[in-house]
């Protein structure tokens, strides 16, 4: 009996002294609670980011910081109202993909990052073979618009780390071409092989309504205080083609990308 009754004793004695340190150390406990219950998130949410292979930002813990910050205005990337704007740049022109084109992708839409920049989707990949077929054609069709004085390539000063179509110097640069420092397109060689194009507000539309992209989450923000420039809403991410007939797809979106960024209506193939 009595050492039940000491060992009780002890136990209560044992949780008034748990009481009294959390009380006399509540913000370093509850300090330490959270980053306990923050860490795995932390940690999951930074392989995310190096998931998707090296980008705009640094890839490290800064730019994985640095992308968690871009979330506060980071906007909605998927409805299309945006372009039915009257007063948007060339609103009043023609556009450049064919009527009905591209056809509605039969595929949902993949799931994409949760950080902003870089942007990356993480469902959906296409193969080594693929990959290799749309850079393939991505690289011929840069040489054969290059050779006719439309772009120029090098590489993109969005990424830093793929091949880009720019506009040539020797074309007249309109105010979108001047937004994106004339900038046209580049695919995502490496992880997920995506495509980020600037396209005429009706073809942004019709490639949006057809399931085949999204906006970047900076399209249409107004960043040019946080990063010295700001994305039209013309910038827009193509899902990566998973086969022969999805790449067909996807480059008819880039030579879009270019007639509309050069003001060519020149059939580049």
């Amino acid at each position: 009996m009595a050492s039940q009754y000491f060992g009780r004793l002890s136990e209560v004695f044992h949780r008034h002294s748990l009481l009294g340190s959390f009380h006399s150390h509540r913000a370093t406990t509850l300090s330490v609670l959270c980053v306990a219950l923050a860490l795995p998130f932390a940690i999951r949410d930074y392989l995310t980011f190096l998931s998707y292979g090296p980008g705009g930002l640094p890839y490290n813990v800064v730019g994985w910081l640095a992308s968690n910050v871009a979330r506060l205005i980071a906007a909605e990337q998927l409805s299309t109202s945006v372009y039915d704007d009257p007063n948007l740049p060339h609103a009043d022109e023609p556009s450049f993909l064919p009527t009905s084109f591209p056809p509605h992708r039969e595929s949902p839409r993949p799931r994409i990052g949760p950080h902003p920049v870089p942007q990356r989707q993480l469902q959906q990949l296409p193969n080594e073979e693929v990959k290799h077929t749309l850079l393939d054609r991505f690289a011929k069709l840069g040489k054969h618009a290059q050779e006719k004085g439309l772009v120029e390539l090098r590489t993109s000063r969005f990424e830093r780390h793929h091949d880009a179509y720019f506009v040539s110097k020797t074309q007249q640069w309109h105010s979108i071409a001047q937004a994106t420092g004339g900038e046209i397109a580049h695919v995502h060689d490496g992880k997920d092989n995506s495509i980020h194009v600037v396209l005429h507000p009706a073809d942004c539309k019709a490639v949006l309504d057809a399931g085949w992209g999204q906006r970047h989450a900076f399209s249409g923000v107004d960043t040019r205080k946080i990063l010295g420039f700001a994305l039209p809403v013309n910038y827009v991410l193509v899902y990566a083609p998973r086969d022969d007939a999805e790449v067909d797809i996807a480059m008819g979106i880039i030579r879009a990308a270019i007639a509309f960024m050069t003001g060519s209506r020149e059939d580049l193939g």
